[in-house]
């Protein structure tokens, strides 16, 4: 990130950034976590705090999956998959958002679909434990008796 820049980075690691030194210090990670909100009309991330604005850009996600919880049902079948971010939270996979980055990382709408979550190594390779393969290269994964289909960027 260049010095003397008016806004905070979101790196493609998850780390957050402001005139070129990292923040680091966990409270007020969490409460720009808390804070982040997208313009409707523009598509832009800013911090919204007491009503003033400070913008965000973001090199992939401004959330990043650290973990997952597998769910199973009643017979041992796939039931939900519980996603662990970045900000300390916890919600349920949105399956219809999941899809692959044009790197190949499994990211995902979180946050009520307001923003992209991408997955960091560990919950790649752990959800990715749940995709089938078909004869064409195309993944899919199934949730009760339903099968989602995993778009490409």
């Amino acid at each position: 990130m260049q010095e003397g820049t008016d806004y905070i980075l979101i790196d493609g690691q998850g780390q957050w950034w402001y005139e070129g030194n990292k923040i680091i210090h966990h409270e007020v990670l969490a409460l720009f976590k808390s804070s982040l909100t997208v313009d409707g009309s523009t598509g832009q991330i800013f911090i919204d705090y007491k009503g003033k604005r400070a913008p965000v850009k973001v090199e992939k996600t401004p959330f990043f999956i650290h973990d997952i919880v597998v769910e199973k049902g009643s017979v041992g079948e796939l039931a939900q998959v519980i996603l662990k971010l970045d900000d300390g939270t916890s919600e349920k996979l949105d399956p219809e958002s999941l899809e692959l980055d044009d790197s190949g990382a499994l990211q995902v709408k979180v946050k009520e679909g307001q923003f992209e979550a991408r997955c960091l190594p560990a919950a790649h390779f752990r959800l990715a434990e749940l995709l089938k393969e078909d004869d064409d290269g195309n993944f899919s994964f199934d949730i009760g008796e339903k099968s989602y289909f995993i778009a490409k960027q």
